[in-house]
């Protein structure tokens, strides 16, 4: 299998923003950090259940995309969440009542 690192590294190439946040934003750095470490034991942990390198690989670049996400799908989410924040300053939608 690629090392995690490689896999984390891929993928941040291929998400600038996300590269971006990774330098920048000490929690998103965190984040990579752990995942970095996650990888590495279940890469161990598949390795050790006889999965080949290729399926190792796949698992581990599903594991990435999904905890970090891809540009597209961050772009997404701060569309969806400015156009909550948007109709809540015009009015047309509250804010629940906390309890």
């Amino acid at each position: 299998m690629t090392e995690s690192p490689d896999l984390l590294g891929e993928h941040l190439a291929r998400n600038p923003d996300a590269r971006h946040a990774a330098l920048h934003d000490p929690e998103y750095a965190a984040e990579v950090h752990r995942l970095r470490t996650v990888l590495g034991h279940l890469d161990t942990a598949l390795a050790a259940e006889d999965l080949t390198a290729a399926a190792r690989q796949r698992i581990g670049a599903r594991l990435v995309a999904d905890c970090l996400g891809t540009d597209e799908a961050n772009a997404r989410v701060r569309e969806r969440a400015q156009a909550v924040q948007d109709l809540m300053a015009r009015g047309i939608v509250h804010r629940p009542v906390d309890l």
